[in-house]
């Protein structure tokens, strides 16, 4: 083993004993590191049993408007900025202590990525990553209100073996942290 690979492993292992410490985690713009965030909440709810930094670092997940519309086309219609904003307003509210437990099950220790650009998830070309993993509501999502050149994400929490689980949606950076527009197909008129 050269002295790069075991440097590489210390440093991998001092960052896993820093997550596992409760160390303030920090936000960078790398897919593993949303992982490790989505790592870090399941860690906190089901292994610490700390439902209230569950909640905290999932809740910082929610923009508020400036963090949105980061994600958003410069044009977006204000019913459809206020639509979203108000989808958000509901969901942090159950993001508490309470509901943190629910972010994921316990057996859902495993913890996939999948990003596509707005220009992909527009295509949603058969077999592409869009395709594959972000819901059919994204797409129309995309065509009326992502910002183009931007990458989102869905994460999801699956139980080892599974193939289908807990999926989070339309995460992107914000370009100082994680945010999450979720299902806004859901609120977005037809």
């Amino acid at each position: 083993m050269t002295r790069l690979h075991r440097m590489a492993i210390a440093i991998l292992l001092m960052g896993w004993a820093c997550a596992a410490s409760g160390a303030d985690f920090r936000h960078e713009n790398k897919p593993q590191n949303l992982k490790a965030l989505f790592e870090r909440v399941h860690h906190e709810a089901h292994v610490k049993k700390d439902s209230k930094q569950a909640a905290a670092l999932f809740r910082a997940l929610i923009p508020d408007e400036a963090r949105a519309k980061k994600a958003l086309k410069d044009n977006i219609a204000p019913d459809t900025l206020r639509q979203i904003l108000d989808m958000h307003k509901k969901f942090g509210g159950s993001v508490n202590e309470e509901g943190a437990a629910k972010i994921a099950r316990p057996a859902q220790k495993e913890v996939q990525v999948h990003g596509a650009t707005a220009e992909e998830i527009m295509r949603y070309r058969e077999g592409s990553v869009a395709y594959k993993e972000f819901p059919g509501g994204a797409k129309r999502v995309a065509e009326a209100a992502l910002r183009p050149g931007m990458t989102f994400y869905e994460v999801e929490y699956l139980e080892p073996g599974k193939t289908a689980g807990m999926k989070y949606h339309l995460l992107y950076w914000d370009g100082k942290q994680w945010a999450m527009l979720g299902p806004a197909w859901r609120v977005l008129k037809q």
